[in-house]
């Protein structure tokens, strides 16, 4: 790691990926979104290369400094130690010199997936494109399973494009968790496992494997199932009914018992997509079993080295798009 300290911040870098030097000078083209922990901006370096800049929101009263920079940084030291196409890179952070802001540099990316997904025609939209996007998605997810990682904030909106090529980028880390057992329900409500509401602790991993489960539902139907997997949610309470059916009255595999959602999906996709939707954490499938899945692996996918042959209709012009 290289460290430089100037008159305005300090300066650390980690990424091995070549970069020019970022500057003030560099042109700011448009604001790609703005969250609960800060907002992150499309800069372009003199040379032509495009980066984002992610500027958290300034320390709370109550934390001290280096509290605040404890906190923030976490996402990018996580972020630092994964390379994987699909999961955003970053360059490098700057500490302000007052210690009251921090902002990194990483790659840049699309407005995110519900904003470009928003824009697209009806007669123009393509499920199998968005099947293309899904595998992808899962793809970085399996990356970071694999390393003992969970997100915990898997959802449309965490979810950007390179944009000099069709690869999807998993954005947002602040949540994420090395830890498998999780305590605290974080994440937003449309995408969250029942056992993160009704239980104190949670495998991280199972809650991102029905996070994934619904951003399929949506890829392909353009619309949720739910908004909240509770009990005060008619749809979600249906669907439970549905899986809680005694034993007696169950077809021969749990594929039956699901229709309310697994009607709207591909049909071929039941096998896998019943135990996506299992509201049972401990038998719930893992992204590992996705991979052994006939239907999942069927799926063509671009990859960075071969493309699905789709025609693709995301449409990345800032000017389509209102963030």
């Amino acid at each position: 790691m290289q460290s430089t300290v100037s008159t305005a911040s300090s300066t650390y870098s980690v990424s091995t990926k070549p970069h020019p030097k970022f500057s003030r000078q560099d042109a700011r083209l448009m604001a790609l979104g703005d969250g609960v922990s800060g907002f992150v901006e499309l800069f372009q370096h003199k040379s032509g290369f495009l980066y984002a800049v992610k500027t958290y929101h300034c320390k709370e009263t109550y934390e001290s400094r280096s509290e605040y920079k404890t906190r923030v940084l976490y996402e990018y030291h996580l972020l630092a130690k994964l390379d994987h196409r699909n999961i955003i890179k970053v360059f490098k952070y700057d500490v302000s010199l007052s210690g009251n802001t921090v902002k990194f540099y990483m790659d840049a990316g699309s407005a995110n997936l519900a904003q470009l997904i928003r824009v697209i025609p009806k007669h123009k939209y393509n499920q199998n494109e968005m099947l293309c996007i899904w595998r992808q998605i899962v793809a970085g997810v399996n990356y970071l399973h694999d390393r003992g990682i969970c997100h915990r904030d898997l959802k449309l909106e965490n979810v950007v494009f390179d944009i000099d090529h069709f690869q999807i980028k998993i954005i947002d880390f602040a949540t994420a968790d090395e830890k498998e057992v999780c305590i605290g329900i974080v994440g937003s409500e449309i995408y969250l496992a029942p056992e993160t509401y009704t239980s104190i602790k949670y495998h991280g991993t199972k809650v991102d494997v029905w996070s994934v489960g619904i951003i399929l539902f949506y890829l392909w139907n353009r619309k949720f199932p739910w908004k909240s997997a509770r009990w005060n949610d008619p749809e979600y309470k249906e669907f439970h009914a549905e899986s809680a059916r005694p034993e007696s009255d169950q077809a021969s595999t749990t594929i039956h018992l699901k229709q309310s959602v697994l009607q709207h999906l591909p049909v071929a996709s039941h096998a896998l997509t019943s135990q996506i939707f299992e509201c049972n954490p401990e038998t719930r499938s893992s992204i590992a079993d996705f991979y052994k899945d006939t239907w999942f692996t069927s799926i063509g996918f671009c990859d960075g080295v071969n493309l699905c042959g789709i025609d693709h209709h995301i449409n990345f012009n800032p000017d389509k798009v209102k963030v």
